[in-house]
């Protein structure tokens, strides 16, 4: 049995993991699927032959409800630590974290990428940056309703399954995109699910181990995986079984690690706290490095050509480690800190 209070470090040393899990998943999703878009023609159908399945159908399927479900997960934990007093005091600090460099690098990914419509931007879905706006509106929506849910299991299981049904709903598709609204119908049940699953952590961690269910679960993922492989934003029930199975089992085995283990991986720990800026500005950074002037400087399209393994890694890992360091860089500075802090 594992004990149900542990140290604070201790308890978010999993989730420091699972966010380096995700942010490394969703910069390789982008870096591999820039391989069959446009941007080299004459080797786009052999890309997505080699890639497309498992990088549109796995990699990405668990990269971004993951980042949500982390997102629902510290929220619950902080405020049952009194984080967040007050829904001003909230507001100010997802204000400041989320919209404030939603709106800031919006406008000059737009403006350096040549499709500057700044009005799009209220639409609250621009590019990747989709994401910041849609975790204000899943912060606002459970500020209110959290600490009710929490004392209410029956109730708590019951919405958390009304808004996976509503996951699957047509109705979404004519919710009208307006500051992410659509965004966060969508999904709000990972961010509950997150919410969910670090309230009743104790309990879920002693069933999962009583029964041996994360192997009942992972074999669940692996059937639906590789019988129905679905591509990412097409939404189907048995799709959302898997991910919800595969979801709890990676955070179980992260939460049971043993202390010793965390020591040996402290580096990974650590370059997860820059996960926010990687995740800002790797796309746009990808993006430049297949550029048309990248390519008239470099003979990248022969690259992309001749070596189908090692010049997707190397432009994955290339694009990773200057996302880093940007933000690394951006850390050391106060306006820095104010936009990715």
């Amino acid at each position: 049995m594992v004990q149900q209070e542990t140290r604070v470090n201790e308890r978010l040393l999993d989730i420091s993991l699972l966010r380096v899990i995700s942010i490394v998943a969703v910069v390789a999703f982008h870096v591999y699927g820039m391989m069959y878009a446009d941007h080299f023609p004459k080797s786009k159908d052999l890309y997505h032959q080699i890639y497309w399945t498992w990088n549109q159908c796995g990699l990405i399927n668990i990269a971004m409800p993951m980042f949500v479900f982390i997102s629902g997960y510290l929220f619950a934990f902080l405020m049952r630590k009194g984080k967040y007093p007050t829904f001003g005091i909230l507001l100010k600090i997802k204000i400041k974290r989320l919209l404030l460099p939603y709106f800031a690098f919006g406008l000059i990914m737009m403006a350096t990428t040549g499709n500057f419509h700044p009005l799009d931007l209220l639409k609250g879905d621009y590019w990747h940056l989709w994401f910041l706006p849609m975790l204000l509106g899943c912060f606002v929506i459970s500020y209110g309703i959290l600490g009710w849910l929490q004392k209410n299991l029956d109730v708590f299981i019951s919405i958390l399954v009304i808004t996976f049904i509503l996951r699957l709903s047509p109705l979404l598709q004519i919710v009208p995109k307006i500051f992410g609204v659509h965004n966060i119908l969508g999904w709000y049940c990972w961010f509950l699910l997150g919410c969910f699953v670090q309230t009743n952590s104790y309990y879920i961690v002693n069933f999962l181990q009583k029964y041996k269910l994360y192997m009942l679960l992972f074999i669940i993922y692996l059937i639906v995986t590789i019988l129905k492989p679905t591509p990412y934003g097409v939404y189907t029930w048995y799709l959302l079984v898997a991910q919800v199975s595969i979801m709890l089992v990676i955070w179980y085995f992260f939460h049971t690690l043993k202390k010793d283990y965390f020591n040996h991986l402290a580096p990974l720990i650590s370059f997860g706290k820059y996960s926010f800026g990687i995740y800002i500005f790797h796309n746009w950074i990808a993006l430049y490095l297949i550029s048309r002037t990248a390519q008239k400087i470099f003979p990248l399209s022969d690259w992309a050509m001749h070596h189908t393994v090692l010049f997707p890694f190397s432009l994955f890992v290339i694009t990773l480690f200057l996302s880093w360091g940007i933000s690394w860089l951006f850390l050391k500075n106060k306006i820095g800190r104010i936009l990715i802090g």
